[in-house]
This record gives structure tokens, sequence and C-alpha cells, in this order.
């Protein structure tokens, strides 16, 4: 079991690392522009609101390998993978 939990957690904090940068390819221009505040932007990470597809659809900017949408599912899939490894363990 401590294998399974060690690679829950392990897959689950990979799958943060990876929609944390996600997010960043895709708002990091809606940032810069001034689009949207950092702050507000950052609520685009675990959630999306009219506010971040508002900010998405003005930002005209060419997004690094055409990635112009993010899905907060993905920050969410690496907690819950995460929270599950933790909780194997014990």
């Amino acid at each position: 079991m401590k294998r399974l939990a060690a690679s829950l957690v392990m897959l689950g904090a990979a799958a943060m690392i990876v929609a944390i940068g996600w997010w960043w390819l895709t708002y990091r221009e809606v940032i810069e522009f001034a689009y949207l505040p950092a702050r507000e932007a950052g609520y685009c990470l675990v959630g999306e609101t009219d506010i971040c597809a508002l900010a998405r659809a003005l930002c005209r900017g060419a997004h690094p390998l055409a990635i112009a949408t993010y899905s907060s599912l993905a920050l969410w899939a690496g907690f819950g993978l995460l929270c599950i490894g933790l909780a194997v363990d014990g």
C-alpha cells in the first residue's frame, strides 16, 4: 500500500504542477496586458468565471503552443489524487 500511496501522491503533485504551468501559459498575457489583475487571474486557477472567460477573450496575444484555454479540472484532479494518496498512506 505504501507504494500505491507514494505513486498517487507523486502523480497528484505532478498533475498540479502541470495544471499551474498550463494556467500560466494561458493567463500570463492576460495579466501582462492588464486585462485582469494577478489576484483576479489567480481565481481562474481554481474555477471558471465569466470574468475569466472575458479576460481570455480580450487577450489577442499569440499563446505558446496555441494553448488559449485552461480547465481548472486539471488542478482539482491532481489535488484529488494527492489527497487519495495521503489517505491511503494512512
